[in-house]
């Protein structure tokens, strides 16, 4: 019996000497064993009652130390607490920083808040008794620190919600048309339009505040196949870049400055020369894609992609008139350009306008639904479904960072951009 106890504890102890027990485990198992009442006769039961007594401890003791062991571990090291939800809630998101909001496929009424990196940051809840599609209508901000209800491009007034998807009371506007968000993303600049008179005005607006009519931009003979939209709204520069599509191609550009309402000038372009018109988020750069770039072969078709400088109209790149440009990042320094495949498909790519060179480049396998430009950076969220598929469904969410390497989100997802 001796001989048991002695394999035991040695057993015991070079186990614990690998697994850092409690520090008072021996010694609670001495108590236990020395605790017991003491009998006069029959020595050799308490012998073998004290050796069960401690091997059922070392076995418990044994088994606690490695499943605590076992609970320290993370399941992944590089991921963050947020990526395991209690209940699919990740709490509120942080103020301040850039976020890209997606809707919850579980909760018809929530958004999820990723960062920049694709990992989840947290997670809001609309009104309550907003309805659910309204809340599929919301819209962020480019840095994800307010929301627009999308009704407002159908010819609305303006709705804005809070970062945490609660209402922000703001007076009753006009009919407004094509927004969107300025570069300090708190002013929306919109379009609006008078039924009665056929005139467009530029209107800037604060959340919880009433909207503010800058200029009156243009006015029509009657309502026709033509529209006037914002390409670009510069707080910081004091100017906006508006731009009038008759039938489906660009036809006139204005600058006006935002504090007098200034035309600042006047630009027009030859019909179905070009594509489309982008503009940087500063105002000082446009893009002018050709319409080639959308596979139209006509006769008055631009024989280039070219990029201007605003202040003096002076081409300062020049790019293959199959390459369309769709955004340029928030820096300025980058650009999201599209050459078609076919009707279902595109091949995109972000391309260093320094260089003039591709830092990332698409497979050309699905179709691109969405694109945001990182506020103040060279990063773009893209929006993937596969080709031929209807819109809105969830998509594959990739990041495209300024050094060509991609983080993808861990589901497909419908965005709220």
């Amino acid at each position: 019996m001796d001989d048991l106890r002695s394999e035991i504890r040695a057993s015991f102890e070079k186990e614990q000497a690998g697994l850092a027990p409690g520090a008072t485990l021996r010694r609670d198992i001495v108590a236990a064993v020395t605790t017991q009442p003491r009998r006069e006769s029959n020595f050799q039961w308490l012998a073998v009652a004290a050796a069960v007594v401690l091997g059922i401890l070392v076995v418990a003791g044994l088994m606690s130390t490695r499943l605590a062991h076992r609970a320290t571990m993370p399941a992944n090291p590089q991921a963050t607490p947020q990526t395991t939800p209690v209940g699919g809630d990740y709490g509120p998101p942080p103020a301040g920083v850039p976020l890209l909001f997606v809707h919850d496929p579980d909760h018809a009424t929530w958004l999820i808040a990723f960062d920049w990196t694709g990992h989840p940051r947290g997670t809001i809840k609309p009104n309550q008794a907003l309805p659910a599609n309204q809340a599929l209508a919301l819209q962020q901000a480019p840095d994800g620190q307010t929301f627009l209800s999308a009704l407002v491009a159908k010819g609305g007034a303006a709705e804005f919600f809070d970062r945490l998807g609660q209402s922000i009371p703001t007076p009753a506007g006009g009919r407004y048309l094509g927004g969107m968000w300025a570069d300090d993303y708190r002013h929306l600049c919109t379009t609006g339009f008078d039924l009665n008179t056929y005139v467009w005005t530029l209107v800037t607006q604060l959340p919880g505040e009433a909207a503010r009519q800058v200029a009156v931009v243009a006015q029509d003979s009657g309502v026709g196949q033509s529209g006037i939209s914002i390409a670009a709204c510069s707080i910081a520069n004091d100017q906006a870049i508006l731009v009038r599509t008759s039938v489906s191609w660009p036809s006139e550009l204005w600058v006006i400055k935002l504090s007098t309402g200034k035309v600042l000038s006047h630009h027009a372009y030859a019909a179905e020369s070009l594509a489309r018109v982008v503009a940087s988020r500063d105002s000082l750069y446009i893009a002018e894609s050709s319409s080639k770039a959308d596979g139209s072969l006509t006769s008055s078709s631009a024989t280039s992609t070219v990029y201007r400088r605003v202040s003096d109209w002076i081409v300062v790149w020049t790019r293959p008139a199959s390459e369309g440009v769709l955004a340029m990042s928030g820096d300025g320094s980058l650009a999201l350009v599209q050459t078609l495949i076919d009707a279902q498909s595109s091949n995109e790519a972000v391309i260093d306008l320094r260089t003039g060179k591709a830092i990332w480049q698409g497979q050309g396998t699905g179709a691109l639904l969405h694109y945001l430009a990182k506020p103040g950076g060279s990063d773009f969220a893209l929006v993937y479904t596969l080709a031929g598929a209807q819109n809105p469904i969830p998509g594959d969410i990739l990041i495209v960072h300024a050094d060509g390497s991609v983080d993808k989100f861990p589901q497909r997802y419908l965005p709220a951009w």
